[in-house]
């Protein structure tokens, strides 16, 4: 009876971890089980702590991934250090990188990243190839991987301690990925003309369904804030992040004012030439 009963209570704990798994919006890296490390070839870059894991037809992407991944570490080293290893796990297409991560419909979605892992739609089976933009993504998703490791806190409950507008903003900056935006002129008409949307704290929907006006609005919060208050502060937010209890505490310390007021200041930059 004793068995019985401590085995019920393992599988209930197993059910129940994978329950609050899903719940937390799946943000951790869970790979299919064809995926495992076991049935994929790896190839550490020497020099940095990153490990790719790929399958045999994904091998001809390695020296462009490599090369993205040293350039992203240097360009991504002005906000902190990358503190534990990370793995770059490419996946065929994307349909397996939305199975891996636990997205449905992002058609946009080409990587996605953890404290820890990055996980990667092979530039093999994108649409168009183009190395900076290949360059640009890995960067991209290297600074959330220093972000989080810097800022101590878990990719799967970043909502929680640095809000999207912050998170991707800082992203798209480090990887310079302005051009794929709207321009400050066209962002302030939209969001003039579109009262409903809140550029600091967009739904999931509108991330999903509305990404560049989401991501437009991320950068260009980013962009005004290290141009007025320079990036040394950005350095500054994510220690306190890592020391403090929430984010807003920690940007008000930072910047000594609350972040809900950085909206209107940003409105009349947008505004102007």
């Amino acid at each position: 009876m004793t068995f019985q009963c401590s085995e019920y209570n393992r599988i209930r704990n197993y059910l129940a971890a994978i329950l609050l798994v899903l719940v937390q919006g799946c943000a951790v890296f869970l790979p299919p089980v064809e995926y495992d490390y076991k049935t994929v070839d790896s190839h550490p870059i020497e020099g940095v702590p990153v490990t790719l894991y790929y399958l045999p037809e994904d091998a001809s992407t390695l020296p462009l991934i490599a090369e993205s991944v040293r350039a992203g570490i240097t360009r991504t080293s002005r906000w902190g250090e990358i503190q534990t290893p990370v793995v770059v796990m490419i996946y065929p297409d994307h349909h397996e990188l939305e199975r891996a991560v636990h997205k449905r419909e992002y058609k946009w979605l080409k990587a996605w990243a953890t404290e820890e892992r990055i996980s990667l739609q092979s530039p093999r089976s994108w649409p168009v190839v183009r190395k900076k933009n290949v360059m640009d993504l890995i960067t991209h998703e290297l600074t959330h991987v220093v972000h989080y490791q810097t800022a101590g806190i878990k990719a799967s409950r970043s909502s929680r301690n640095d809000p999207f507008w912050f998170r991707e903003g800082l992203a798209s900056y480090t990887a310079g990925q302005g051009y794929r935006y709207y321009s400050r002129k066209r962002l302030l008409r939209l969001l003039l003309d579109n009262p409903a949307f809140d550029p600091m704290n967009p739904s999931r929907k509108d991330i999903r369904d509305r990404v560049k006006l989401a991501y437009s609005s991320a950068y260009h919060l980013v962009t005004y804030l290290i141009e007025k208050y320079g990036e040394e502060k950005i350095g500054e937010l994510l220690q306190g992040i890592a020391r403090m209890d929430s984010f807003e505490e920690a940007f008000k310390v930072t910047y000594s004012f609350k972040s809900e007021q950085l909206k209107d200041e940003w409105f009349i930059w947008l505004g102007n030439k």
